[in-house]
Parts: structure tokens; C-alpha cells; sequence
């Protein structure tokens, strides 16, 4: 049926417009193995593109992802340009290949995972997030990674949950939220930490980044070369960071900090 599919697709992009042809995913095969040991059956393989799930495949043989002959399962990839970079999860730990995506090609990719990897038998709960830190209101998908799970309980750490397999939910106010995910009633959990920001501090010339311009930005406040922010508003505290009611060189030096990965994105050290 896979086969069928594809061919079904490539024929729809041959009849639509240039400029609405979509794109062919790539079809990923090969070996996985953790540190050295075949992956067990139930292993689940899950491709990413900039964090995103784009993919994912549940090993029926230790070991073997898939094959080259042409009736044979293949991890199924999607992607939106050529040359985006995929990563790969195996069980919840990161393996160590990745490779460019190539719409509508067949790659063989053998990939190795830590020994983190080999999960004893029955459900083992993992997931994705993406993204994993930004402004309220933030957006974050969450992607079921587990092997052997068919139920999911998700609590996103702000009082709401959900029982999808591959949830969407928003956060509306800053803070640091503990996500956990249980599957088949507790029998796999697995948490992250998602981290939501009230503004985007070090943002000092508001223009939806942060980077050296924004030091440079306070400098010229501090000297009178540039207005102040008025006290109180979301300008203001993106610009003090230094967190001492006053705009002043220790908030430039803070932004510089983080610039060079001293600082984390709520500017307490260690990045």
C-alpha cells in the first residue's frame, strides 16, 4: 500500500501546478542499533527537522529499519525544502547520524543510539517538544516518541491536560513548566521542561531579537544618545534585565553576556 501511495503522489504532483506541486518526502531505510545492540522490536525511530516530527517508524525486527526492495516499510520523512538537516530519535535518545533531506529519493541511513536507548520490554513513554522556550503566548506541538503505548496522559504544568497522541497547546503566561506524559496508565512517564517568557528580555531595540545591536541600543541610553523607555511598560522590562529598576551599563553587560552564551534567556548565569 505504501508503494501505491507514493505513486499516487508523484501523479498528483504531475498534474497540479508548478507552483502548487508539493513536496515528496524521502524515504529513509537501514540498521539501528544502541551502543552496539540491535534495537529490539517495538523500537520507535522518529525523524526531525528543525524539532519538528516529521517522521516515525516502529521496528518490527530488531535491528532493521525497513529495506531496499521495493514493497518494503521505509521510515517516511517529510520535509518543506531540500537540504534541511534531519535528526533522529531512537526510544526517546538522540542518535548520533543525521543527513540532508532530499525530497522524493530512497537513503540508507544505519543508525547508532546510547545504550540509554535499549528499553526493557512493554511501554516506554518519550515525546518531543518544539519549541521549547519563547515569548507568551506560546504555541508548543508535542509529539508522542513512546514504544508499546496505545493510551496518553499529558499535564502541561499549567493545570490543563489532554489524552491525544500528538497535542498542540498554548501557554499564556510566563513561566517554567514541567510537562509529564504517561502512557498506559502509568506504566512509561517521561517529562521535559518548557520555559515561557512574560516578554523577551534583552530585547532593548524591540525588534523580536536579541543580539549585539541591543547591547549596543542600551549603551546609547545609558550616554543620552538614545530615549529611554518609559518605566513600567514591556519595553522597559526587556531592557533591565539587570532587574534593579533602572536602565543601566549592568544591563548592557548582561545582554553581551547572553550574546556569548553566559546568560540564559531569563539572564541568570550559566546559559
Amino acid at each position: 500500500m505504501k508503494t501505491y501511495a507514493c505513486v499516487c503522489l508523484f501523479l498528483l504532483a504531475l498534474a497540479l501546478p508548478a507552483g502548487a506541486v508539493p513536496v515528496l518526502p524521502q524515504e529513509v531505510y537501514g540498521t539501528v542499533t544502541c551502543n552496539g545492540t540491535p534495537a529490539p522490536a517495538g523500537t520507535v525511530v522518529a525523524a526531525l527537522i528543525d524539532g519538528v516530527v516529521c517522521g516515525r517508524f516502529s521496528l518490527d525486527e530488531a535491528g532493521v529499519m525497513g529495506g531496499a526492495g521495493t514493497f518494503d516499510e521505509r521510515l517516511i520523512v517529510g520535509g518543506e525544502s531540500a537540504g534541511k538537516t534531519v535528526s533522529f530519535i531512537v526510544n526517546g535518545e538522540a542518535a548520533t547520524e543525521t543527513l540532508a533531506f532530499s525530497p522524493g529519493t530512497v537513503a540508507r541511513l544505519d543508525l547508532t543510539a546510547p545504550e540509554d536507548a535499549l528499553i526493557p520490554q512493554g511501554p516506554h513513554a518519550a515525546f518531543s517538544a518544539s519549541p521549547t522556550l519563547g515569548v507568551a503566548p506560546l504555541t508548543v506541538r508535542f509529539a508522542d516518541l513512546s514504544a508499546n503505548a496505545s493510551a496518553w496522559a499529558w499535564t502541561f504544568g499549567d493545570g490543563t491536560t489532554s489524552t491525544v497522541q500528538y497535542p498542540i497547546h498554548t501557554y499564556t503566561a510566563g513561566g517554567t513548566y514541567t510537562v509529564v506524559l504517561s502512557v498506559n496508565g502509568g506504566a512509561g512517564v517521561a517529562n521535559a521542561t518548557i520555559g515561557v517568557l512574560p516578554v523577551l528580555f534583552g530585547d532593548a531595540n524591540d525588534n523580536g531579537a536579541v543580539d549585539q545591536a541591543d547591547t549596543l541600543r542600551v549603551l546609547k541610553q545609558v550616554v543620552g544618545l538614545a530615549a529611554m523607555p518609559a518605566s513600567g511598560t514591556d519595553l522597559f522590562r526587556q531592557t533591565d534585565v539587570h532587574e534593579n529598576g533602572a536602565i543601566e551599563i549592568g544591563d548592557a553587560l548582561f545582554i553581551a553576556q547572553y550574546n556569548v552564551g553566559l546568560r540564559g534567556a531569563w539572564f541568570g548565569m550559566g546559559g
